[in-house]
């Protein structure tokens, strides 16, 4: 921010308007001099007031009616009036304050008096004026510093530039990241902050993984350098910050682990397949077995059963020679029957004719 002109009337010190052109000469360095009480902190305290609406130091707070003159006739209304250029990118744009402070004015009719409020204005580099309530955030924007700051960085009063230097960190840091604009760049290192904690975050997660996998390889006892790896092993899991040599050399070591792992799976893959295929010779040859026991027992049973039958054969017999007698006497008992039945019919039909004789 930088002062181009400042007017003032009624205001402390500054009874008459009183205009003060800081581009009459072309120079960036002026002495303000004069005798004590001549208002030489009057002039500070209007580009103040201008801008944050308070003119003060730290130790002597003015506002309000005690920033009205006492040199004027009460019916002038006090002002300030403020024209300052702030950087744009190669340019530069001008802003006007006007800020009347709260004072008091004769009434228009009979005796007395009335106090007014304080009013701003602000008129933007286009011509056009910003909205009064909103006045003062934006010039606490335009200007980047709060009034608190600009006292400590821009408009030191006097006796007060002790409290920039015994400041704390953080307070200095924030007034000159807002005089410097280096915003930007805190905001870069907030952001590589973040992606730094993530990015430890994520590490840790895949430390714990890692250790949690590694905690799960079985080491051969029957491996010559079993005992080495083991000891590894043990350091990776309790270490709390992961080695990356020390995960090389374990993936190192398990890859030649796994080699000999490999040989000693496929030898022992090529006797599986053996002992297999003469499990399933004798497999296939007790089958058989059990096959050719069945058909020994069943030929013993039909042996039996034909001794059985050989000393059973008279009694065969016997009973054939019954079977075929018993069927002879039904067959004759049948020709019995109709000789029978014959003989009754023969009976009854002489009987019928001795009777119709």
């Amino acid at each position: 921010m930088r002062p181009l002109r400042l007017t003032m009337q009624a205001f402390g010190s500054y009874g008459k308007r009183t205009v003060i052109d800081f581009e009459q000469t072309n120079q960036n360095l002026f002495l303000i001099t004069g005798d004590t009480g001549a208002g030489k902190t009057t002039i500070f305290d209007a580009i103040v007031f201008a801008l944050y609406g308070e003119a003060s130091s730290g130790m002597n707070k003015k506002n309000g009616t005690e920033l009205q003159s006492q040199y004027v006739d009460p019916g002038v209304e006090p002002f300030v009036e403020l024209v300052f250029s702030e950087a744009a990118g190669d340019s530069r744009e001008e802003y006007t304050i006007r800020r009347v402070p709260r004072h008091v004015r004769p009434l228009k009719r009979g005796t007395g008096v009335k106090e007014e409020s304080e009013s701003v204005a602000l008129t933007m580099p286009d011509g056009s004026e910003y909205p009064q309530k909103e006045t003062d955030r934006k010039l606490e924007k335009i200007v980047g510093l709060t009034k608190s700051q600009f006292m400590q960085v821009v408009m030191i009063a006097q006796g007060e530039f002790m409290e920039l230097l015994r400041a704390k960190s953080d307070d200095k840091k924030m007034i000159f990241r807002k005089l410097f604009h280096t915003e930007l760049y805190a905001k870069i290192v907030d952001e590589l902050g973040k992606r730094r904690k993530g990015k430890q975050q994520e590490m840790a997660q895949i430390r714990t993984v890692c250790q949690t996998e590694v905690s799960h390889v079985d080491v051969p006892e029957d491996y010559e350098q079993a005992e080495e790896l083991t000891e590894l092993k043990k350091r990776i899991v309790s270490s709390d910050q992961l080695s990356a040599v020390d995960m090389e050399r374990l993936l190192g070591d398990l890859g030649y682990l796994c080699d000999v792992l490999k040989e000693r799976c496929d030898q022992a893959q090529k006797e599986y397949d053996a002992a297999d295929r003469k499990h399933l010779e004798k497999r296939d040859a007790y089958t058989a077995g059990i096959q050719l026991l069945k058909r020994f027992d069943e030929l013993e049973q039909a042996d039996q059963e034909l001794s059985g039958c050989a000393s059973e054969e008279d009694e065969i017999r016997k009973a054939e020679e019954k079977i075929r007698r018993i069927s002879g006497a039904y067959e004759i008992q049948a020709v019995y029957q109709r000789y029978m039945d014959a003989a009754r019919t023969l009976e009854s039909k002489k009987k019928n004719l001795a009777e119709q004789e």
